[in-house]
């Protein structure tokens, strides 16, 4: 039985510290593995919008009609939400300083991707445009805390004492 378990432990061993890795050899070798990978994904979406098209042509009447109904229903409802998102990102970008009427007046639809996110590049640069931003005056140091221990205290009040025990005390006539 331990014969068993000695076989199926790994074996790892270090590398040695002499043996030297040709850096830019490496990069040079996951470049090329990257633009394979991204090759590879074009033609995969290529072929699933072949495969979308088929399904469609293999549609009946009421099912195709039934598709693009459903298609611009969701068109509609990104394009709406989109345009809020793309409102929130101009309000965050800006730091307010672009107000909600100059916003009513763009056109928010124009700061949409193809897939319906914010474009931030673009709103960055219409921020940049529209409202730039203000030089800042350097900020001063602050000046020394105040001693808040400093004051009317009451020098009754014993090591680890509660001072407003010892007033409601005070006042109740409790010793």
């Amino acid at each position: 039985m331990s014969e068993s378990s000695t076989a199926t432990e790994p074996t790892t061993e270090a590398p040695e510290a002499t043996e030297t890795v040709d850096w830019q050899a490496e990069a040079e070798k996951w470049k090329t593995l990257s633009r394979k990978q991204e090759e590879r994904a074009k033609a995969n979406a290529a072929a699933a919008k072949e495969l979308e098209q088929f399904k469609a042509s293999q549609m009946s009447e009421a099912d195709r009609i039934a598709a693009e109904a459903e298609q611009r229903g969701r068109s509609a409802a990104l394009a709406e939400v989109g345009q809020r998102l793309v409102r929130a990102e101009f309000a965050a970008r800006s730091g307010g300083r672009i107000g909600d009427d100059t916003l009513d007046d763009l056109n928010l639809a124009k700061f949409l991707t193809e897939d319906g996110e914010p474009d931030t590049k673009a709103i960055d640069k219409a921020v940049a445009r529209l409202a730039p931003a203000q030089e800042q005056e350097p900020t001063r140091k602050p000046g020394p805390r105040p001693d808040l221990s400093q004051g009317s205290g009451s020098a009754t009040t014993a090591l680890n004492g509660d001072p407003l025990l010892d007033s409601l005390k005070q006042k109740l006539g409790i010793d």
